[in-house]
């Protein structure tokens, strides 16, 4: 029998006061004032390396350029796209929490599991790939590509848990939380997930906004880290927000680096 595919930290103790439950980076050491809300992180033993919340992709290596550097100094995404990662990481986990300390940062994912609807039979793949019904998902593809199936697709089959009512919860338990920034546009199912939260009763005095996926696919990014931080900082697209130019100058940003 086979277990469902969790998010890589439905519950997990990063060390240092930093602890997850539910894929909500519930405890830190501080009391956060933004969330970061991406879509799923998971558990693939064979492909995900992450050691934190977007430890793969542009995110950290960007927010580094931001706030650290105050230039584009990291040009890449923090691990390799594929594959086990051979060089240190930069930033590291312990410059991560440095970050999140400073900026008072929280994260949360929208789907705490997939699969786990009965149990089914797969076969977990490559590059985040697994074999479902003689089909082939992808667990951090929104939609079909080719052949290849992705979350939208596993919805559908009833196969998605979605931690929107803890995210819900957590926001509300947390007042000092006064932003949120999604992390990808909001339609189809991400939408559904996303009104539920921003349209609960008791968060309608935090400014929700979302912003270009760090995973910097798709255009007008096309995997670069000065279009990616370009877009987070001056984006006009009214597909997407942008980060918080008065919070970005409060932490010493130059915007007219980016």
């Amino acid at each position: 029998m086979t277990m469902p595919i969790q998010h890589k930290f439905i519950q997990t103790n990063f060390g240092t006061g930093f602890e997850t439950h539910n894929a909500i980076l519930d405890i830190t050491p501080y009391k956060p004032e933004i969330m970061i809300i991406g879509t799923f992180n998971p558990d693939t033993p064979n492909s995900n390396y992450a050691d934190f919340f977007y430890g793969r992709n542009y995110f950290w290596t960007g927010f580094k350029n931001l706030f650290i550097h105050n230039r584009i100094e990291l040009q890449g995404t923090r691990m390799p796209k594929h594959g086990k990662p051979k060089k240190p990481l930069n930033p590291d986990l312990d410059k991560i929490k440095e970050i999140c300390q400073t900026l008072k940062l929280t994260f949360a994912d929208l789907i705490a599991e997939v699969l786990h609807n009965e149990t089914p039979d797969y076969q977990i793949l490559d590059n985040d790939n697994v074999c479902f019904k003689n089909r082939t998902f992808n667990l951090i593809q929104d939609d079909k590509k080719g052949q290849i199936d992705g979350l939208v697709q596993l919805h559908k089959l009833n196969q998605v848990k979605w931690s929107t009512k803890y995210i819900i919860k957590y926001l509300c338990e947390n007042p000092t939380i006064k932003t949120v920034y999604l992390t990808r546009q909001a339609k189809g199912i991400w939408l559904e997930q996303w009104n539920e939260i921003i349209k609960d009763e008791c968060l309608q005095g935090i400014a929700f906004t979302n912003i270009f996926t760090p995973s910097g696919q798709g255009k007008p990014v096309l995997n670069s880290m000065p279009r990616l931080l370009k877009h987070w900082v001056h984006n006009t697209n009214p597909n997407f927000g942008k980060l918080d130019n008065n919070w970005l100058r409060a932490n010493n940003v130059n915007l007219n680096n980016f």
